[in-house]
C-alpha cells in the first residue's frame, strides 16, 4: 500500500480474474479433434494429445495462450505464453499459474532457495539446498496478512500424501512457488487498506499452489514507499515459459 500497488498494478489483477475464452482446440497427436464428439472418438492416439487454450484479458492488456501436452504416462507439460500485449501496459507483479490439489497432498519437498520465504530481491541469505515442509509451515503469519512464503530458483518441487504418492513438478528453467492452505485472495485487502490480523486467516481444506515463472521484487529498500527496483521488477512484454506435471506412483 506504501506505493498504491492497487491502483498501479490493478489492470493485471482484474486480467486475473476476468479472462474471456477465445479458443480452445484440442489435438490428438497432430489431428485436430472436435471437442464436442471427443468421447464418442474411439481412434485416439494413445500416446499424446495437444490441448490449447487462448484466453483475451480484459482492456485489451494482452492474450495469455496456455498449451498442454498431456502423455500416456500422465504428465502434462504447461506452457504458458503472454502475446499481442498493449502498447504501454504497466509492470506486471507476476506471471505465473495458480491451481488446486486435494489436501492430502500436503507434504512438500523442494531443490532451490530456502527453507524460509524470500523473494528475488530478499534471497541472498536463502541458500540453494533440498528442504522439506508441511504445507501449514511454509504460511508466514504476518501480523497484518499479506503475500507470503515464496521461493525462488527452484528446479523442482514435489506434493506428496503419507503414502508418498503425489505430483512433482519441474521446468526446463528455474520456477518459483508457493503453497498455501488458502487461496491468493485470502492474503488480499483489496483496494483500501484494512487492519485485518493473522485470526482473520482461516485455514482450508485443500493446498492451493502458484507456480511462476516469477514474482516481482518486494521493494521498500528505503521506506515501504519505494518500489522494487527496475530490476527486480517485471516488464510487461512477449514472454513464455514451461514446467512439467509428473505422476509420482510411490
Amino acid at each position: 500500500f506504501g506505493f498504491n500497488m492497487p491502483k498501479v498494478f490493478g489492470l493485471w489483477k482484474e486480467a486475473t480474474e476476468n479472462q474471456k475464452l477465445i479458443s480452445l482446440e484440442f489435438k490428438d497427436g497432430e489431428k485436430v479433434i472436435d471437442i464436442a464428439t471427443l468421447k464418442e472418438n474411439n481412434t485416439l492416439n494413445r500416446k499424446f494429445a495437444n490441448l490449447k487454450v487462448v484466453y483475451q484479458l480484459p482492456n485489451d492488456l494482452a492474450k495469455i495462450q496456455l498449451n498442454y501436452k498431456i502423455d500416456a504416462s500422465g504428465q502434462i507439460t504447461v506452457t504458458n505464453s503472454l502475446i499481442d500485449i498493449k502498447k504501454d501496459a504497466p509492470n506486471m507483479p507476476r506471471f505465473g499459474n495458480n491451481f488446486i490439489l486435494n489436501n492430502n497432498y500436503n507434504q512438500v519437498n523442494w531443490y532451490g532457495r530456502g527453507p524460509h520465504e524470500n523473494y528475488q530481491d530478499r534471497n541472498s541469505a536463502a541458500f540453494v539446498g533440498l528442504y522439506n515442509a508441511n504445507v501449514e509451515d511454509l504460511y508466514f503469519p504476518y501480523i497484518r496478512p499479506q503475500e507470503n512464503g515464496y521461493k525462488t530458483d527452484v528446479r523442482w518441487i514435489t506434493f506428496t500424501d503419507n503414502a508418498g504418492k503425489g505430483v512433482k513438478i519441474v521446468g526446463p528453467k528455474m520456477l518459483s512457488f508457493s503453497a498455501h492452505h488458502q487461496y491468493n485472495s485470502d492474503f488480499d485487502a483489496g483496494k483500501e487498506k484494512q487492519q485485518r490480523h493473522t485470526t482473520d486467516i482461516v485455514k482450508r481444506d485443500f493446498v492451493n499452489i502458484n507456480i511462476d515463472s516469477e514474482q516481482m521484487g518486494v521493494g521498500g529498500d528505503t521506506s515501504w514507499w519505494a518500489k522494487p527496483l527496475n530490476k527486480y521488477q517485471i516488464k510487461a512484454k512477449t514472454m513464455s515459459y514451461a514446467y512439467s506435471i509428473i505422476p509420482i506412483k510411490n
